[in-house]
């Protein structure tokens, strides 16, 4: 099966290695392609942006530190029609209600706690790859470019196609 990659945003060193680390050992298939922030991740998602053909990843999982990350995911959703519907997953420390409120108002489609214990990272690694990169389905570039967005889309909270909101 051609699995597609999940794409981490994590501009820490330390947490990017212990996260690359909880990957091997979970046994993922393929490693997760990383860069070290959002304006990176655009140049790897956007075509304007990207230098060869653009990545199509399964999921994103953009690291916040304490929310400074927030304009990025923002940037993030808006930047290219064709990049909208790749999930984006916050993986944070914060753990408090109106953390989780403005991520999901900047077009987060799940907000993970980041597990303090590595035998939990292991796990919540494990959860992430089987539902984003085995369960869930993208629609193909292709068909992304062929369905209109409607303006509100652009924002974040309502991120679908126009067309996937009329359908069963």
């Amino acid at each position: 099966m051609n699995r597609k990659p999940i794409l981490l945003v994590e501009g820490d060193a330390r947490d990017r290695d212990l996260f690359l680390e909880a990957c091997r050992e979970a046994g993922l298939g393929q490693a997760p392609v990383v860069v070290r922030d959002g304006e990176e991740a655009l140049r790897l998602l956007s075509p304007p942006l990207a230098s060869a053909a653009p990545l199509h990843p399964a999921v994103v999982v953009f690291a916040l530190p304490a929310l400074g990350g927030m304009e990025g995911l923002r940037r993030f959703k808006a930047a290219a029609p064709d990049s909208r519907p790749i999930p984006m997953v916050v993986f944070s420390a914060a753990r408090n209600r109106e953390d989780v409120g403005l991520c999901y108002a900047a077009g987060a489609n799940a907000y993970v706690v980041k597990p303090e214990a590595f035998s939990e990272l292991v796990q919540t690694v494990r959860t992430i790859d089987r539902f984003w990169c085995g369960l869930n389905r993208l629609p193909s570039r292709q068909k992304l470019a062929s369905i209109p967005m409607r303006r509100s889309d652009a924002g974040g909270v309502g991120n679908r196609p126009a067309a996937a909101m009329n359908g069963p």
